[in-house]
């Protein structure tokens, strides 16, 4: 996807940082929206376009976790980049369990912030063109998952799935009873084999395993230093 056409949703309540920000990522061809406050993103959601979102962990009033909770109620599928001076293993955890598809440690090199927007949005098009092809609704003994609706119907609960949850589960679906390499995985998904995006994708499969587990004929297993299967034992 090309620069110009990127609309980022940018929330930080430190002006000097958010200038800098902000006019570096116009200057590189972004568009951008710039809120001091969580509050009037929520105020304005209606009006906001945006395509990717730049938030803030330690905003007044409302967090950056819980603004996120809540672009999340409105966009199941809008990438989430934390940006925060929190550097401890607890916090980038829960910014993964949110669903954020990134997370920058402040101080952060303006360049590799772009570099990672740019990452994101630019795996977004293989997905878009995916869609010509047959989505899969399917259903797994009592579960049904919806591809195109992004959605996992269960008896107890019906889940919306952020991007990379249903990007997820439709590998492990169209691979079932059979290994996944972990590599491969983190390289089509996440568009990168790092300790990050490994540890990311350990929570996301965490929260898949509690979406299934009312169904015991089915299970995620680990093949440590392997991969995974979507072990299935439905006859």
């Amino acid at each position: 996807m090309d620069k110009s056409q990127i609309r980022i949703l940018y929330v930080e309540d430190d002006l000097n940082l958010s200038m800098v920000v902000e006019d570096f990522l116009l200057m590189q061809g972004f568009q951008i929206q710039h809120f001091s406050n969580a509050e009037m993103v929520v105020k304005q959601w209606n009006q906001i376009q945006a395509n990717i979102c730049l938030l803030d962990i330690m905003l007044p009033q409302m967090d950056g976790f819980e603004l996120a909770k809540f672009i999340r109620s409105k966009n199941p599928q809008i990438p989430i980049i934390f940006l925060s001076a929190k550097n401890q293993t607890k916090d980038k955890i829960q910014g993964l369990e949110i669903g954020a598809d990134d997370y920058i440690t402040k101080p952060f090199s303006t360049i590799e912030l772009s570099l990672r927007i740019q990452a994101i949005m630019n795996r977004i098009p293989y997905e878009e063109l995916e869609s010509e092809k047959a989505k899969i609704n399917i259903s797994l003994g009592s579960i049904n998952y919806q591809e195109a609706e992004m959605m996992l119907i269960t008896p107890n609960e019906s889940f919306t799935l952020t991007r990379k949850e249903n990007q997820l589960i439709k590998k492990l679906i169209e691979n079932r009873n059979e290994i996944l390499k972990r590599d491969d995985l983190l390289t089509e998904i996440w568009g990168e084999n790092n300790y990050q995006n490994s540890r990311s994708m350990d929570v996301y499969l965490s929260k898949i395993r509690k979406m299934i587990a009312i169904e015991t004929r089915i299970a995620i297993v680990n093949y440590h230093g392997t991969g995974f299967k979507l072990e299935t034992n439905l006859e």
